[in-house]
């Protein structure tokens, strides 16, 4: 007997928008700066043995017993901490244990599983809280973990922040994987949230510090009481995304991240080392900011849709009245039916083109 498959629409919207050089999923962008610094932390291995820089590379890996490794990620907490400083200054004080990650999931999955293990310990109803439209990762892991999920309207955060059970746990991304821009009232949100005899606990992802032009008129308030953890990862401000450099910083002490004190990867914390020494926090999206509006410009011609450069450099929105095409639009906007709710994508793949580091098939789906 014959078998058909069922037609998908959303596959026909994916081609149109890799035509264009853009697509829905985020993509993190792969720049010859990133090659250039990963090249002069690699070294050459030559032909009569590696060079120096190669050679002492090399020599890190060694002599575990000695302990010598035990401080590489501190170096990388405090690299961190002053370059992300005039975008989103943490007082490590307030977070007295960080960890070492492979990117941002590794953090999100481990606060998120612990906050269930928690609740089963201690007998309370686990719920994460999100608005609708977030990052997918937070809703994925907490069904993964058994934690009911519960999305609200970003335009009612007010209320969500008065009414949110002091139980609950939320996550919020600043800048925001909602529409690939600074919310202007995150900070007014976490005083708010804050402001509570016993507010609910918050993790504040900033996976995007990094990939904007300039700071906001307020730096984010990453050490508001109710942030009980903040997430970190270079993955798409560098390009990074499968060298896996992240990190987390926690007000108390997490047993199950406790062991990547020594079980880190070396290379992905020198390499984020190295990046964040070399190019300030606005460097990348400063450098790649008029790309990013020509391809955004392109995209909107060839999709018949009016787009703009969006914060994060490797993103554009769309006009929140764009209606030309309702099925498109739809698929593009991460919370349909919001207020003020506007379709976003992503440029890499155009932008991968203009700046010389796409493949010669990249312009086609598998």
């Amino acid at each position: 007997m014959a078998t058909t498959t069922q037609y998908d629409p959303r596959q026909n919207l994916d081609v149109r928008l890799r035509q264009a050089g853009a697509s829905k999923t985020v993509y993190a962008l792969v720049t010859p700066e990133m090659e250039t610094v990963k090249a002069e932390l690699l070294g050459s291995s030559g032909g009569n043995g590696p060079d120096p820089i190669r050679a002492a590379y090399l020599d890190q890996f060694r002599h575990a017993w000695t302990g010598k490794q035990n401080a590489l990620h501190r170096r990388f907490f405090d690299t961190w901490l002053s370059w992300a400083k005039p975008m989103a200054p943490v007082d490590a004080a307030d977070f007295p244990f960080s960890y070492p990650t492979a990117g941002a999931s590794e953090p999100l999955f481990h606060l998120i599983a612990d906050y269930g293990n928690r609740a089963r310990v201690e007998r309370f109803s686990p719920r994460l809280v999100i608005f609708r439209g977030e990052y997918e990762g937070y809703k994925a892991y907490a069904e993964a973990c058994s934690v009911p999920v519960a999305e609200y309207e970003r335009h009612a955060w007010r209320d969500v922040a008065d009414t949110v059970n002091p139980q609950d746990l939320l996550c919020l991304s600043q800048p925001s994987a909602i529409d690939g821009m600074v919310w202007p009232e995150a900070n007014a949100f976490l005083r708010r949230l804050s402001q509570r005899a016993n507010p609910a606990q918050l993790v504040l992802d900033l996976t995007y510090v990094g990939a904007t032009v300039e700071p906001p008129i307020e730096t984010i308030l990453a050490n508001a009481p109710c942030v009980s953890a903040v997430v970190i990862s270079l993955s798409k401000p560098f390009g990074a995304y499968y060298d896996r450099i992240g990190g987390v910083f926690c007000r108390s002490e997490n047993l199950g991240l406790f062991g990547n004190q020594w079980f880190k990867n070396l290379t992905s914390l020198q390499l984020g080392i190295r990046l964040m020494e070399r190019f300030d926090v606005f460097a990348m999206a400063r450098r790649y900011a008029s790309i990013q509006q020509s391809v955004a410009e392109h995209a909107g011609h060839t999709l018949g849709l009016t787009l703009m450069s969006a914060d994060i450099f490797i993103l554009a929105r769309g006009s929140a009245d764009a209606d030309i095409d309702p099925d498109l639009v739809s698929y593009l906007t991460r919370a349909p039916g919001a207020i003020d709710a506007r379709p976003r994508l992503c440029l890499t793949p155009g932008m991968a083109e203009r700046i010389g580091m796409a493949s010669p098939n990249s312009g086609t789906l598998p």
